[in-house]
């Protein structure tokens, strides 16, 4: 018998093949059964709608698709009734083939050669869809069968069937019905008309042709869906009203929403959710976005072309708007840059935790007077904006004026812990060390992002307890399931809140009437005039905006007060329309601890008995200062002479009370034009001094606790000494150590030549009131020149 060689072949071709089948369908076996999950290892889209589900924006997957991954439950029930009756009618009758579609299709396509039938079960389109195969060959074909029979052995027809809905091609790159839905239709899959279920059931027979994907539904499409309908009437007769919808094309929206862009960028960058159910508020983004275009346009003479805009609920820590930019498309403004999550120059709007602290560690009240005059410390020299003073103000109106000096005073003055120590306990990022600000970091030296100023806001509104904010309903932080960070104690916040609700609004309700709302806000404006600020705490929300160019570059438009609050009033207005009285938060009110005492309405410290007028304030027992004023004092004269006596009885003494300022303040009121009425002098030949109650004398150079090197240079060998003193001062006698070393008039420069070494500085004034300071000289020798 001859032996045929290519029989053989064959044979080993064919044994070659089905020993490659059976490894493939081992393979499957053992990843689906390893796996659990039909689906694992695909990719999904990250989406991201608000808190009322509709979709804001959604992320490619890596293989450039659109796929939203969905619960069978989350499908309406119209839609996989009408998917089965379209792909797969007997899909629960069935192992994953279909045997008599699969002879039927075997017939007309391969022996009558009529036209080309398929004959795909949902398993086996499945089974096609999941692992990418070839089936348009009849080996293609027995392996997606093996495929189907295997995915029907491992999993329920529910998990099939939900894995189908999700993988199911719908023209481009959208597949799923999910992702289908919104693409086409602008809205979820839980909310399709029956027409539009219909419409979106019979692309997936024929993407190329039926898929609307400029927006215009083809005959194709119309024809499949008009027969998709009159197999559903057979079902559901009483779905015969929708005859006439079935006659006219479909509104297809085609384009996917592009909402938020910034807000989602953030939550796909550093949250680990890939599609998920945020708390922004549509109709309130919908608002930050109206005005700041509108400001814009207005000013846009003004060079003011960019801003940011974050608004929050202090009392669930929910963000319910942000604005990254002014046009996230708009390359000259740069923006696609994130602007409330950029580090920027917060400039004054760190000056109320500055006050807090001060009001927690007992150093002032809202009513306690502040020195607003020129001075300088160790390693900074404050100015006020245009170098304007005001002498003495009161605390509160140091703070809402956003007064510079007093504010590096206080935070000169607090101690443990100081504004620095307070926001590395917040949390924010980036600091450096805390020598490398100094000061400084008061008026904005530090930069802080939109977001961490929001955090500290709401924290004052929520009695000092900072917490984390919130961007998923139900997620972890904010206002439930967690403690926060006490910051402040409640009394302080509470007041330092109040204190900023005194800060005056930028303009007049149209019709007179006041706001609905108390709106307690503070400004800022960056160093070079780069950042203008004003964040605002009003009913239950938290509202920073933030206006300046990404690149850095100043505008002396940029000043808080005049641009970013006006913005900050337009949005505060157009949300607080849209709110009910029943809305409202209640009025706030003061913590238990927290006290209203009188005060002297001049000095803001206890009255004395001479104090004409009090005023009152808010003030925490045993924490707040309790010194008794020394401004207002009884004074005798003696009417023969016109002297200042201290007789306080007889036929020719008149007592009066009169105003004693520290000689500083004293030269801020007549550079004002405002000259007090001082108290008479002593007579020359006064033969004793008696120590009054009254201000100590002030040195204000050289600085307490500096060393100064001082050189053999004449120019450069030479210490300045200058005080301030009482109204009554009079002279004042310089001691080093105990060596007298000069005498001069309050705020009189007088110049020392000190030797190396430790000293220590007093000035006593010719009422015998003295203070004294520490410090150390150093001598530097200079080399001769070559």
């Amino acid at each position: 018998m001859m032996k045929i060689p290519g029989k053989k072949k064959r044979f080993g071709r064919i044994k070659k093949f089905i020993l490659g089948l059976a490894l493939f369908c081992i393979l499957v076996v053992c990843y689906t059964r390893i796996s659990g999950d039909i689906l694992r290892g695909i990719s999904f889209s990250a989406y991201y709608t608000d808190r009322n589900g509709k979709l804001l924006n959604v992320f490619l997957t890596g293989d450039d698709k659109y796929r939203f991954r969905t619960a069978l439950a989350n499908f309406p029930p119209a839609l996989v009734e009408a998917v089965l009756l379209q792909e797969d009618r007997y899909f629960y009758g069935h192992a994953g083939i279909n045997p008599a579609a699969m002879f039927r299709a075997f017939s007309e396509t391969y022996i009558m050669r009529r036209r080309r039938v398929g004959a795909s079960t949902i398993t086996m389109q499945l089974a096609r869809l999941r692992w990418g195969l070839y089936t348009k060959n009849l080996a293609g074909k027995f392996i997606q069968t093996l495929g189907a029979l295997f995915l029907e052995a491992c999993y329920s027809k529910e998990k099939i069937l939900e894995a189908y809905l999700n993988l199911v091609p719908l023209g481009g790159n959208i597949e799923g019905y999910a992702s289908g839905a919104w693409y086409y239709f602008g809205k979820d899959v839980r909310e399709l008309t029956k027409g539009e279920i219909l419409t979106l059931t019979v692309i997936p027979q024929n993407p190329a042709q039926r898929a609307p994907l400029s927006g215009f539904a083809g005959e194709e499409l119309l024809r499949s869906r008009r027969i998709l309908y009159d197999a559903w009437l057979g079902a559901h007769p009483e779905d015969s009203l929708l005859e006439a919808e079935m006659e006219l094309p479909p509104y297809i929206h085609a384009a996917w929403p592009r909402r938020a862009l910034h807000f989602t960028e953030y939550l796909r960058a550093f949250f680990p959710y890939d599609g998920a159910k945020t708390t922004l508020e549509l109709g309130y983004q919908n608002i930050l976005e109206r005005e700041l275009e509108s400001f814009l346009v207005k000013n846009r003479s003004w060079g003011i072309k960019n801003g940011s805009v974050l608004l929050a609920d202090y009392t669930t820590m929910e963000v319910l708007a942000a604005l990254g930019s002014a046009d996230y498309f708009d390359d000259s403004i740069q923006g696609q840059v994130n602007g409330f999550n950029s580090k920027r120059s917060p400039g004054s709007t760190l000056k109320p935790f500055v006050y807090a602290l001060a009001i927690e560690q007992g150093l002032i009240h809202p009513e306690k007077m502040l020195k607003d005059t020129p001075v300088g410390f160790s390693e900074y020299t404050p100015d006020n904006y245009q170098s304007e003073f005001m002498g003495p103000v009161k605390a509160w109106r140091a703070l809402v004026d956003s007064r510079n000096i007093p504010a590096v005073e206080l935070a000169r003055n607090i101690r443990t812990p100081d504004l620095y120590d307070f926001l590395s306990r917040a949390g924010v990022s980036g600091l450096e060390e805390k020598g490398h600000y100094g000061l400084s970091l008061v008026l904005g030296s530090g930069g802080l992002t939109m977001l961490e100023l929001v955090r500290l806001y709401a924290a004052l509104a929520s009695g000092g307890v900072e917490k984390e904010l919130r961007f998923f309903p139900g997620q972890r932080g904010g206002a439930a399931g967690n403690a926060g960070v006490a910051l402040l104690s409640a009394g302080a916040a509470a007041i330092t809140l109040d204190m900023l609700e005194r800060n005056p609004a930028p303009d007049e309700i149209p019709d007179g009437s006041r706001r609905t709302v108390s709106v307690a806000y503070k400004t800022g404006t960056s160093i070079g005039f780069k950042d203008a600020w004003s964040i605002a705490v009003f009913d239950r929300f938290v509202l920073a905006v933030w206006l300046g160019n990404f690149s850095g570059e100043g505008n002396n438009a940029f000043i808080g007060r005049l641009t970013a609050t006006p913005l900050q009033f337009n949005i505060i207005d157009a949300i607080s329309a849209g709110l009910s009285s029943t809305e409202l938060l209640p009025p706030r009110t003061m913590p238990p601890n927290v006290s209203r005492v009188d005060v002297c309405a001049v000095s803001g410290d206890l009255p004395g008995a001479d104090c004409p007028r009090l005023a009152g304030t808010w003030f925490i027992p045993g924490v707040s200062p309790i010194a008794t004023c020394r401004i207002h004092r009884r004074i005798y004269i003696d009417t023969r002479t016109g002297y200042r006596t201290d007789e306080s009885e007889g036929p020719y003494i008149r007592s009066e009370v009169r105003e004693f300022w520290p000689s500083d303040l004293m030269e801020i009121f007549a550079l004002a034009g405002l000259p007090r009425f001082t108290a008479p002098p002593y007579a020359p030949d006064r033969s004793s001094v008696r120590e009054t109650p009254g201000f100590p004398p002030s040195i204000i150079s050289p600085l307490a606790n500096t060393t100064y090197v001082l050189t053999d240079n004449s120019r450069y060998n030479q210490l300045v000494l200058l005080a301030g003193a009482d109204q009554d001062g009079g002279e004042l006698f310089w001691f080093a150590d105990t060596q007298f070393i000069g005498r001069t008039k309050p705020n009189e420069r007088f110049v020392w030549s000190p030797e190396p070494g430790i000293w220590n500085l007093s000035v006593v004034d010719t009422q015998g009131r003295s203070s004294g300071i520490r410090i150390t000289v150093q001598r530097e020798q200079t080399l001769p020149a070559d």
